[in-house]
């Protein structure tokens, strides 16, 4: 009985050696600075991107979100649209700070401005009458939170300690906006 029992035991200790041999072969290449600076992307979008890559997508989707949602506050008379953006401009206004601390603290330039293509689609909703701009900023407020949720979901795994916290206080942002935007989208019947 005790020859099975230290056979059993023996056994456990051979394997579990082995699978720390096989665990130290695939990571031998691997450093603590890759770690950091490699983001996993649960939506298969940009696998594998670096860090600068996440700071200037994030900037572009918060500088985005927050023009759009000055335009909502301002032009819609859908008084939850209104309120919903009056909402999404405090959000991102905080967060593009926080992001800003972040880039500074990690010596990364964010841009400045959209790109071309974005502040083209701005002008143009800005010259949409109210209902439909009312219609397509719900739209486009589901579509663009899902995608920030997968941005952050990815940098919220991400080995920097600051970045994981940032992403994830920006994914829960994501995720109360994503929600709400249904709701509206829902309660409206668009």
């Amino acid at each position: 009985m005790k020859n099975k029992h230290l056979l059993a035991m023996l056994s456990l200790v051979i394997l579990s050696s082995s699978a720390c041999r096989n665990t130290d072969k695939i990571n031998a290449g691997t450093t603590d600075s890759t770690i950091a600076q490699v983001i996993p992307d649960t939506a298969d979008i940009n696998r594998g991107g670096d860090v600068s890559t996440f700071f200037q997508d994030a900037a572009i989707d918060g500088m985005m979100e927050l023009n759009l949602a000055k335009i909502a506050a301002e032009k819609s008379t859908n008084r939850l649209i209104k309120k919903y953006g009056e909402m999404m401009v405090k959000d991102h206004t905080k967060m593009a700070k926080d992001l800003q601390d972040l880039a500074a603290s990690k010596k990364i330039a964010l841009p400045t401005t959209l790109p071309a293509d974005d502040l083209k689609h701005i002008e143009e909703l800005q010259k949409m009458d109210v209902a439909a701009f009312e219609k397509h900023y719900i739209g486009m407020m589901i579509k663009d939170n899902a995608a920030a949720i997968d941005l952050y979901k990815s940098a919220s795994v991400t080995g920097d300690v600051k970045i994981r916290n940032f992403a994830t206080k920006a994914l829960r942002m994501s995720e109360r906006h994503f929600k709400r935007a249904n709701e509206i989208n829902a309660d409206a019947g668009y």
